[in-house]
């Protein structure tokens, strides 16, 4: 005579199959997931490599411009006659024509196309239109620590603190900060900053800056001690705003004034825009500095290559050098837009 057993759990294997079915799609979904982000990885390290390999050849052929057409106040002229060292000052002898059809090429950091088996976005910066960390006097340290976010107080302590950070010696200054107010953090470089990103690695710099005004103002920024050129016919609004305290009004008021007629000294400008400079006028300030920052955004993908090419025409063996170099991807941002860019009037032979 059949019996039920009282023990055995009638509707026990759905629950156990519908457990493993779960299992193995959170496995699948979880490969499914990492093979994606593999994807994208090498996605994004193919775009690189392209990117890279023409932006260095962009960069051969920007070093080669720079190197050999001649200098204006606010550009360089392409094709127009040139005298032996037209970076300091114009030569005696009488000039050579290149017999290109005559260009400007802005060294205000307008963007530019360039076609190198695909779009670049190109921009020239004169490095002597930038602020100049190293050789800017305390009211322009000032202005740049509260353009990033500081507030006035703590504005007026980074000036002491950047001049013990790059100094060679552990000597505190008056509101300076060496090694024993750093602690765990490490203390100063002792050396000049390597890029002007390192302005953050002041004490107490990268968690007072406000990270989305920092980004507006670290493009106006370089740090070359042994540049004293100021250039007020390349410098952007924003820089002139952060060198002589002018209002956006004003700044843009003498762009609009050296697009037709360059500045021919300093105190023509101060004229121009009323205003004052707290340092001494024996400095260059209305001519290019012999270092240009360039960037090369890709039109294709996010990456960005950036560096700044130094003129030496003086030293034979080394004319120019390169320096700065910086590879970069922002996920979040398209591609270059270079649809209303220039095209650069340049194609080197």
């Amino acid at each position: 005579m059949a019996f039920c057993n009282p023990r055995v759990r009638t509707g026990f294997a759905l629950p156990a199959v519908l457990t493993v079915t779960g299992v193995v799609m959170i496995i699948f979904l979880a490969a499914i997931t990492a093979l994606a982000s593999l994807q994208a990885e090498a996605a994004s390290a193919r775009n690189r490599v392209r990117f890279l390999q023409r932006a260095l050849t962009a960069e051969t052929d920007l070093a080669y411009l720079l190197a050999t057409e001649p200098f204006r106040p606010r550009s360089l002229m392409v094709g127009a006659a040139r005298n032996v060292d037209d970076i300091v000052a114009p030569a005696m002898s009488a000039p050579t024509a290149s017999g290109l059809p005559e260009a400007d090429i802005w060294l205000d950091g307008r963007p530019y196309l360039m076609d190198l088996d695909g779009p670049l976005l190109v921009s020239l910066q004169d490095a002597a239109g930038l602020v100049n960390l190293a050789r800017t006097p305390a009211e322009v340290h000032a202005r740049v620590a509260q353009r990033a976010g500081l507030s006035a107080t703590q504005a007026q302590s980074v000036l002491a603190r950047y001049l013990d950070y790059t100094d060679p010696d552990d000597l505190r200054g008056v509101n300076g900060a060496e090694r024993g107010e750093y602690g765990a953090a490490g203390g100063p470089a002792n050396r000049p900053l390597l890029r002007p990103a390192e302005w953050l690695s002041i004490l107490g710099v990268r968690q007072a800056v406000d990270a989305r005004r920092w980004a507006e103002v670290r493009p106006m920024l370089i740090d070359e001690p042994s540049m004293v050129a100021i250039n007020v016919n390349t410098a952007p609004s924003a820089a002139l705003q952060l060198m002589f305290g002018i209002s956006a009004a004003q700044a843009e008021s003498a762009i609009r004034r050296r697009e037709t007629t360059p500045f021919l000294s300093l105190e023509e400008f101060l004229q121009a825009v009323g205003s004052t400079y707290p340092e001494a006028l024996e400095r260059t300030y209305t001519y290019p500095g012999g270092r240009i920052v360039y960037e090369i955004r890709d039109g294709r993908s996010a990456w960005t290559y950036r560096g700044m090419i130094v003129l030496t025409p003086g030293a034979l063996a080394q004319p120019l050098w390169i320096k700065q170099t910086e590879l970069l991807e922002a996920p979040r941002r398209a591609a270059a837009d270079t649809t209303n860019a220039t095209r650069l009037p340049y194609a080197p032979d």
